[in-house]
């Protein structure tokens, strides 16, 4: 007996586990029960419940590919975007670690520059601390809160997270940094939340 099962399997395209549980009952209906499990390091993606179809050998032998096909993809998407979300993290994180490392560096030869400055000064004006113009500044968050809103508008609000400045470098902008970290958690939230949902 000849079949194409394993070459429609293949012929979706998609790395990763398949799990295949097949029930049958003295009426000669089956149950076939279907897990895809991409490669992805978020446990998140243990919440997933298996698809599971239920009919006789010929009503399965014509649908089982056709009904599964969407479910698969999308599961196996919303695990790709999970692993990207990850890695996107951790990159952040570090990318964080050197600008402040940067940061303090900067801020210890300034303050270096500034005490051999008084050491040798013999009288006149102490040369002051180079600082970043508030115009500088201004421009720098206004492109960082564009960039924001352009994630979110892409339904991207844990990358918004990532790039959102911090109170620290803008405390007179506290109210509306909060607000809007708050938000882009709650949003971040409810959309993973919404995508474990549609592929349960």
């Amino acid at each position: 007996m000849t079949t194409n099962f394993f070459q429609n399997i293949a012929s979706l395209n998609l790395p990763g586990t398949w799990k295949l549980v097949i029930q049958t009952d003295a009426d000669g209906n089956m149950t076939v029960s279907e897990l895809f499990n991409a490669t992805c390091g978020d446990k998140a993606v243990k919440l997933i419940i298996p698809y599971t179809l239920t009919g006789t050998a010929q009503d399965l032998d014509e649908a089982f590919f056709t009904k599964i096909t969407e479910p698969v993809v999308k599961t196996a998407e919303l695990q790709t975007n999970l692993e990207a979300h990850l890695k996107s993290v951790e990159q952040a994180k570090a990318a964080s670690k050197l600008v402040q490392d940067a940061k303090a560096k900067e801020a210890k030869d300034a303050r270096e520059a500034k005490t051999n400055t008084a050491t040798k000064n013999t009288g006149d004006a102490e040369i002051p601390e180079p600082k970043i113009s508030k115009e500088d500044k201004k421009k720098a968050y206004d492109e960082a809160m564009s960039n924001v809103t352009e994630l979110i508008k892409k339904f991207k609000f844990s990358e918004a997270l990532t790039i959102l400045p911090s109170v620290e470098e803008h405390p007179n902008k506290e109210n509306e940094l909060k607000k809007k970290r708050q938000y882009l958690e709650q949003q971040a939230n409810l959309y993973e939340k919404a995508l474990l949902n549609y592929n349960s």
